[in-house]
């Protein structure tokens, strides 16, 4: 908080000092003397006319930003990659002065594109683009006491978590001056999640909402009472029936129906480069991060479908997003809203692995339950981290491989032949303009 009590967004970081203030004033008044001095009063009119001017002026810029708030926020904060969204940019006028015109501007990141206007209120919205980014300019004329609230329009073209903090704020007199310019700091967040797109085609070989049985049993749900059986040495106590314990004249305990809610992880690989290559072009580059986004569209994909079909969905992947563990994990979860909370971790992964992945692979048998489906989305030979699935496979989780990107037949070949179930998949289009997941092998 400013140490003057004012509100922070109008806090000031620099000021124009406002040389020559004075000038038309004095002049004003001078050209005023002189004509009363001579009787002539056209001379002292422009006078006086000056002297208003130079009045106005200097209780301008003596006034700076300090009676404009600057208020902006996102319509939503999170949204998907493709969509829409719109900036509301808010600005006030506290002061019983009007602001001839009023200038704000700030720069937007390439993920974002201004997009067709929001409405007839945005007359006056300009961007500009150099190199790879846009200045967005906004301009005003306030009166005293107005508020008007402009939006903006964008294009969430990029998955990723975009921060806009800085805004340059500029006001001006009636000749077009400018009499005072700062910058002021109003933080916002705009997450863009992965693209989404329908799954329909992985039914095709395939029945997601099976039931599985695992080594260690079938896991009870105890909302589906189905009887009781005799009492066995190791029973819990509390499962003991005891209306029916004393009707029988024997322990009895009681028994339940499997539960049917699955649990699946989502093991994302980021790595895009096979092991054994180590330097690549810029187009090699380029196309890495292109598959990357496929796997996270994938990924989301895959959650928002478990989601609708009941099962409790989770996430794990070796990299950073923003917080202090090495890795993205999601516990499966069936609340509402899973699926998003996964597209909102999708937005923040990084784009370098922090272990390997046949280490976040084993891990997952100290992270989730035994029963618990895995399904591994890479675009790379699965052959370095086969023996580990198979690991998990006899302890009884159950593992399944979705492979993208060149050989991704093979690799899909390469790991059902050790007994791994495993499909090739392919989106319908470009990253941006995809559709559809589609099984090729």
């Amino acid at each position: 908080m400013p140490s003057d009590g004012r509100d922070p967004e109008i806090a000031t970081i620099a000021r124009d000092p406002g040389d020559g203030r004075y000038a038309w004033l004095i002049g004003g008044l001078a050209l005023a003397l002189l004509g009363g001095a001579a009787t002539s009063f056209p001379i002292a009119a422009i006078g006086v006319l000056v002297a208003g001017v130079g009045l106005l002026r200097w209780a301008a810029v003596d006034r700076g930003l300090r009676g404009v708030v600057v208020i902006r926020r996102f319509e939503r904060e999170r949204v998907v990659c493709g969509d829409t969204v719109d900036l509301a940019l808010t600005v006030r006028n506290r002061d019983p002065l009007p602001v001839p015109w009023l200038q704000v501007a700030e720069s937007l990141p390439p993920e974002l594109e201004l997009a067709l206007p929001a409405g007839p209120a945005d007359f006056g919205s300009d961007a500009t683009r150099i190199g790879g980014r846009a200045e967005l300019r906004n301009g005003w004329s306030l009166a005293p006491y107005r508020r008007i609230t402009r939006r903006i329009r964008l294009t969430a073209g990029h998955r990723g978590v975009h921060r806009f903090d800085l805004v340059r704020v500029a006001a001006g007199d009636l000749l077009g001056r400018t009499i005072a310019e700062e910058e002021r700091s109003i933080p916002v967040t705009l997450v863009i999640r992965p693209r989404l797109v329908a799954t329909l085609a992985l039914d095709a070989r395939h029945d997601w909402q099976g039931e599985r049985s695992t080594r260690t049993g079938r896991i009870e749900d105890p909302s589906r009472f189905a009887g009781v059986r005799p009492y066995a040495a190791g029973d819990a106590v509390r499962r003991l029936h005891w209306r029916a314990t004393a009707r029988l004249g024997q322990p009895v305990v009681k028994r339940f129906d499997p539960a049917r809610e699955r649990d699946v992880v989502i093991v994302l690989d980021i790595e895009t480069r096979p092991d054994d290559q180590r330097e690549i072009d810029a187009a090699g580059r380029q196309a890495e991060a292109d598959l990357l986004e496929e796997l996270c569209i994938v990924a989301a994909s895959l959650a928002r479908r478990f989601e609708a079909d009941g099962a409790a969905c989770g996430l794990a992947a070796a990299s950073f997003s923003g917080s202090a563990r090495r890795i993205v994990f999601a516990a499966p979860s069936g609340a509402a809203g899973q699926s998003g909370r996964i597209g909102d971790m999708l937005a923040r992964l990084g784009s370098f692995p922090t272990v390997t992945f046949s280490a976040l692979l084993g891990g997952m048998a100290h992270l989730v339950r035994p029963g618990t489906q895995l399904v591994v989305v890479t675009a790379r030979d699965p052959r370095s981290w086969l023996a580990t699935a198979r690991r998990l496979a006899r302890s009884g989780f159950a593992v399944e491989l979705l492979t993208l990107g060149e050989g991704a037949p093979e690799h899909a070949r390469a790991a059902r032949r050790v007994g791994i179930a495993a499909r090739a998949v392919r989106l319908d289009g470009g990253w941006r303009t995809c559709r559809a997941l589609e099984l090729v092998g």
